[in-house]
C-alpha cells in the first residue's frame, strides 16, 4: 500500500510538472507573436526580417556550385561571406542545395520534418508503456515537436544546424542504448561539420570506450582533410585559400559587436560577456539606448577595444569553464553528463545562435523517458523541485524571449546556467540509459540506508 502511494505521488508530480512545460510554452510563443502583430518591427519580430528568410542556406548556391578544385571561390571575400577553414559543411550545403535542384529550402524543410517525426516518434514510444503520465508526456513531446522554438529558428534561417542536431542526436540515442560504434561514428560525422560537438566525445572517454572516442575523433579528422583535399589542390593550400572568409568571420562576427537585430539571438559565453559590457557602457539595462549604442560603437575607428580584450580572455574562461564542468559532473549519472555537455556544445562556441539549442532536444527527451521508465513507477525518486524547475527551464528555453528585445540571448544565457546548476544538484540515475544499480542519487533526495535482512 506504501509503495503505491509513492509511486501515485511520483505520478501526480510528474504529470503537474509536463503541463507546466506544456501550458508555459504555449503561452509565452503565444504572447511572442501577439507583441509580433502589434509592432512589427525587428525589436518584436519573432524570426528574422523576410528577406533573409532561408538564406543562410540559399546564399550559398553560387559558391558551392562547383567545390571541386574551388577552395579560392569558396573563401573569397564576395558576397555572402563563407566564414569556416573547415569546409565539410560546405559539401551538405551542396547536398541539399543540389540533390533536388530548384527545390533546396523544400528539401531542408522536409529533412527537419522528418527528423523532428522520428526523433518525437522514438520519444514517444519510450514514454508510453506508463499510462498514469502518458497524456501529458505526449503532450510536451508534441508541443515540443510543433512549437519548439530552436526548430523554427534553424528553419527560417535554413541554417545547417540542423543537420548538426540529427546526426549528433542520433548518436547519443545510439550512445543511451550503449551502441556506441554508432554513437562514435555520428558524433564524429557531426564534429566534422561544426567543431563543438566533439565535446560529446567526453561521454565515451568517461565510460572508457576509449577505442570508440578514438574513432570518433578520426572520423571527425578524415572527413575535414577529405574536404579539404577536394577542394585542393592540396588541404593547405585549401585551407590558406579559406582564410579570408575565416578571417573576415572573426572580425566582425566574434572581435565586434553584431548589429542590434542580430545581437539578441546570441547566447554564447563570450555573447554575454559582450552584452555585460555593452550595459555597463550604456549604464545599465536600457534596451532603447543599447539600440543606439551598438552602432556607435560597431563604427568606433580600430573597433571597440573592449571586445578585443574579452575574446582574448575568453579562451582562458572557457577552458576553465570546461575544467568544472569536468570536476562537477564526472561521477554523476549519464543523463546529467549528457544535459551538461550538450549545454557545453551552446555556450562555449564565441558566437552561438539559437539554433544551437536544437542540441538540448536530446535531453529533454532524455528526461522524459526517466520521469516515466524510473520515476513514475518507483526504481528511483527524484525531488519535484527539481522536476518542475527542469520543466520551467526547458520550456523557456524552447520559447520565443524576443519580447526582451536585445537582451533575449542573454535571458537565454542565464536559462542555460541555470541547467547546469539544476542538473548539478539533481542526479538522474536511470537503469534504462545504463546507469549501475548502485549509482549514488543521495546527493539531491538521500534515502535511509536498508538492512541486509
Amino acid at each position: 500500500m506504501h509503495i503505491g502511494k509513492v509511486v501515485g505521488k511520483a505520478a501526480s508530480q510528474i504529470n503537474r510538472a509536463l503541463w507546466v512545460y506544456a501550458l508555459l510554452v504555449v503561452l509565452v510563443t503565444a504572447a511572442s507573436w501577439i507583441v509580433y502583430w502589434h509592432r512589427v518591427d525587428f525589436l518584436t519580430r519573432p524570426l528574422f526580417a523576410k528577406d533573409d528568410q532561408f538564406s543562410d542556406l540559399t546564399s550559398y548556391a553560387g559558391k558551392v556550385a562547383h567545390l571541386h578544385g574551388g577552395a579560392a571561390t569558396l573563401g573569397n571575400l564576395e558576397l555572402p561571406i563563407y566564414g569556416y577553414v573547415v569546409p565539410t559543411d560546405a559539401y551538405v550545403d551542396k547536398i541539399l542545395i543540389y540533390s533536388f535542384p530548384g527545390h533546396a529550402v523544400r528539401t531542408f524543410l522536409v529533412f527537419l520534418a522528418i527528423c523532428i517525426l522520428g526523433f518525437a516518434l522514438v520519444t514517444w514510444r519510450s514514454v508510453r508503456s506508463n499510462r498514469s503520465v502518458r497524456l501529458s508526456a505526449t503532450a510536451a513531446i508534441a508541443i515540443t515537436a510543433v512549437l519548439g522554438y530552436p526548430l523554427w529558428f534553424t528553419a527560417d534561417r535554413g541554417n545547417i544546424e540542423g543537420v548538426v542536431w540529427a546526426l549528433t542526436a542520433a548518436g547519443l540515442c545510439l550512445f543511451l542504448r550503449r551502441r556506441v560504434l554508432g554513437a562514435a561514428i555520428l558524433i564524429g560525422i557531426a564534429a566534422s561539420i561544426k567543431p563543438f560537438p566533439i565535446l560529446l566525445l567526453l561521454l565515451l572517454l568517461r565510460h572508457r570506450k576509449y577505442k570508440e572516442a578514438a574513432l570518433g575523433l578520426a572520423t571527425a579528422v578524415l572527413l575535414v582533410i577529405a574536404s579539404l583535399t577536394a577542394l585542393g589542390p592540396t588541404p593547405w593550400k585549401a585551407y590558406q585559400d579559406l582564410k579570408p572568409g575565416s578571417s573576415y568571420y572573426m572580425q566582425h562576427y566574434v572581435m565586434n559587436l553584431l548589429p542590434a537585430e542580430d545581437e539578441r539571438f546570441l547566447h554564447s559565453m563570450l555573447d554575454g560577456m559582450k552584452s555585460a559590457a555593452l550595459s555597463v557602457e550604456t549604464g545599465g539595462i536600457r534596451p532603447h539606448k543599447a539600440i543606439g549604442e551598438i552602432e556607435k560603437l560597431r563604427d568606433i575607428p580600430g573597433e571597440w577595444q573592449v571586445i578585443h580584450t574579452l575574446v582574448h580572455i575568453y579562451v582562458f574562461i572557457a577552458m576553465v569553464g570546461l575544467g568544472l564542468l569536468f570536476a562537477v559532473f564526472y561521477k554523476m549519472p549519464t543523463l546529467n553528463q549528457v544535459t551538461a555537455l550538450c549545454v557545453a556544445a551552446s555556450l562555449i562556441p564565441p558566437s552561438s545562435g539559437d539554433y544551437t539549442l536544437l542540441q538540448l532536444y536530446l535531453p529533454f527527451g532524455a528526461f522524459l523517458v526517466f520521469l516515466t521508465r524510473e520515476v513514475a513507477i518507483g526504481k528511483t525518486t527524484f525531488p519535484y523541485s527539481s522536476m518542475l524547475s527542469l520543466a520551467v527551464i526547458y520550456a523557456l528555453l524552447f520559447s520565443p524571449l524576443t519580447f526582451l528585445m536585445i537582451y533575449a540571448g542573454d535571458a537565454k544565457l542565464l536559462l542555460l546556467l541555470a541547467l547546469l546548476f539544476v542538473a548539478a544538484r539533481s542526479p538522474m540515475p536511470s537503469a534504462y540509459f545504463g546507469d549501475p544499480a548502485n549509482q549514488d542519487a543521495t546527493r539531491a533526495n538521500p534515502q535511509p540506508r536498508q538492512s541486509a535482512a
